[in-house]
């Protein structure tokens, strides 16, 4: 019975984070191996992100005394992140094939389509850290350019909740007389599955696929979960990755309150989005807080679900992945600035609602449009040597901006008609 009650001791699983450099690339130096197996830890895995590992401990007291080592910085539990509740509106919705293409009304109201004339994300890498993407979902497939998979690794990064397919689409979903269509619908998508399909995942799988996203050269980043606790381990792998230029944007949460704001999201490092809805008002359940900076349409949100589908839904996730399809469409516009300049112009030309407070909205409403005039400008201004912008052969196949005419969806109707 010996073993038997040894396999039934509760594992506790934590991160901890070294002082000093604890890798030879990605190898754990044999006396770090060494100083954890000393008090008891077991399924050792590496983080070098962040200069650290992940294992699992049976006892308290072993923690305890590792916590008092040296060579320790951090030791925490490794806790789990969840979706923040959303609430559908509609599953399963079949939109003909061939028929005509949405635009839903959260890409027109940020003005997205009036650049697609310009720019539409080509050469911008989006990795969407979820429940994975629908990966034969016909209006995502052409723009899913690779993945991983972190909650079961032997599997492809498939989407078993629906959660990551929504917001991807929302980002990216392809222009192609079918379906909708995402803010950035030239961008490529990079499905990273941190999420099971109770939209559930843990500290640790968020940091290796942070990781995952700086080999890759990942641009951007959609974080849509949270966690009411905070993580110096997470914190420290969002550092590590925007400091090396990549931009992250993730959802402020759905607690509706003030001073709410989730982690990651209310890192610094991090951009962290509200949602309003059709009527400029703050939905009613988006967190508050000083850490957020801009807002988004996040309420009744048509986009790309599971099975080839499409889904209604509301919350902070769905404005987030506005702004991530934002950042993408605008930095592709200008790919030769760096991160910090174009969350600058888009700070900067962000509707602020009259409604709302700072702690609502932060610097206000993400407008692609102005964002885009914003850039114009400043290359007239600095008279910029830019490299002949990379979107004139797609000029041919990129319908230029629409001046719509109030038309109901014909059945034949070719180009992008908005939701009414």
């Amino acid at each position: 019975m010996g073993p038997m009650k040894l396999f039934a001791q509760e594992k506790i699983s934590n991160i901890v984070l070294f002082k000093k450099p604890a890798f030879d690339g990605k190898e754990l130096r044999r006396e770090y191996q060494d100083l954890l197996r000393k008090h008891g830890a077991t399924r050792i895995e590496p983080l070098p992100l962040v200069n650290g590992v992940v294992c699992n401990f049976s006892l308290g007291i072993q923690l305890q005394a590792l916590r008092e080592e040296e060579e320790v910085a951090v030791l925490e539990e490794n806790l789990q992140v969840k979706l923040h509740p959303f609430e559908v509106q509609s599953k399963n919705i079949f939109l003909e094939q061939e028929s005509y293409q949405i635009i839903p009304w959260g890409i027109h109201r940020i003005g997205a389509d009036q650049l697609w004339s310009q720019a539409t994300g080509e050469g911008m890498k989006v990795a969407v850290l979820d429940t994975g993407i629908d990966l034969h979902h016909p209006d995502l497939q052409e723009n899913i350019a690779g993945g991983v998979n972190f909650v079961e690794p032997h599997l492809p990064p498939q989407d078993d909740n629906g959660h990551g397919s929504h917001v991807s689409g929302t980002i990216a979903a392809v222009k192609n007389n079918y379906g909708v269509v995402g803010a950035a619908p030239g961008a490529k998508l990079y499905a990273v599955k941190v999420l099971n399909h109770k939209g559930e995942g843990y500290f640790a799988d968020v940091i290796r696929a942070l990781g995952w996203c700086l080999e890759q050269g990942i641009q951007v980043v959609n974080l849509s979960f949270g966690s009411n606790t905070p993580s110096k381990a997470l914190h420290e792998a969002i550092r590590q990755v925007t400091d090396k230029g990549m931009i992250v944007v993730a959802a402020a949460g759905n607690d509706g309150t003030t001073r709410s704001v989730d982690y990651p999201a209310a890192y610094p490092e991090v951009v962290a989005v509200g949602a309003v809805d059709e009527q400029n008002r703050l939905a009613s359940f988006s967190s508050q807080g000083p850490e957020i900076n801009l807002v988004a349409p996040g309420t009744r949100i048509l986009s790309t679900g599971n099975g080839g589908l499409f889904w209604r839904l509301s919350g902070t996730s769905m404005a987030t992945a506005h702004v991530s399809g934002i950042v993408a469409l605008i930095w592709s516009m200008a790919p030769q600035l760096n991160s910090g300049q174009i969350l600058r112009t888009l700070y900067s030309s962000a509707e602020r609602l009259s409604d709302l407070t700072r702690e609502q909205q932060g610097a206000g409403m993400v407008r692609a449009d102005l964002a885009g005039k914003k850039l114009s400008r400043g290359k007239e201004e600095e008279e910029l040597e830019t490299p002949a912008m990379e979107t004139t052969g797609a000029d041919q196949v990129h319908e230029p901006g629409h001046r719509f005419p109030p038309l109901h969806f014909g059945p034949l109707f070719r180009e992008p008609v908005r939701e009414q």
